[in-house]
């Protein structure tokens, strides 16, 4: 069958960009987080949540050393006290790392839990190779690119 498109039926231009976005399988579930290697805020971004978390580490340390300080508090208040401080800290951490990586991340790597530090550094030692490797890709593809012996657009 050769069917004729209409005359009204024009081909449409188009561009496709090579953006560096890579989709990356996080669970058994097929679900996926798309990580933008080309994004140059990424490590800005990276570094800044790091230095941020240093930032806050005092604070949590210095709630965590007056519910232990607070005298008032019977055993199972201070448990509970802590639980709730540990929850907080859980919280904003996995916000962050939402943040960072895109909404829903954590949900999709670790389920509908807030994760607790190991979880978080096993996700980034699992995620580390990721940007090693398409970062040398990127590096060798722009090295290729723009290398000053290259003459024309070969």
């Amino acid at each position: 069958m050769n069917a004729r498109l209409p005359e009204t039926a024009k081909k449409i231009d188009s561009i496709r960009i090579d953006t560096g976005a890579k989709r990356i399988e996080v669970n058994d579930d097929g679900e996926y987080i798309t990580l933008n290697f080309a994004d140059q805020s990424l490590p800005t971004r990276f570094f800044a949540m790091a230095d941020e978390f240093q930032a806050k580490e005092p604070e949590y340390h210095a709630k965590a050393e007056a519910i232990d300080a607070n005298t008032d508090l019977t055993e199972y208040e201070r448990m509970r006290a802590t639980a709730q401080l540990n929850l907080e800290f859980h919280t904003y951490f996995k916000e962050q790392i939402d943040a960072l990586f895109g909404a829903n991340t954590c949900r999709k790597v670790f389920g509908d839990i807030v994760p607790g530090v190991e979880l978080y550094g096993d996700f980034l030692t699992q995620i580390t190779p990721y940007f090693e490797k398409y970062g040398k890709e990127r590096a060798k593809k722009l090295q290729k690119k723009y290398n000053p012996a290259r003459k024309g657009n070969v």
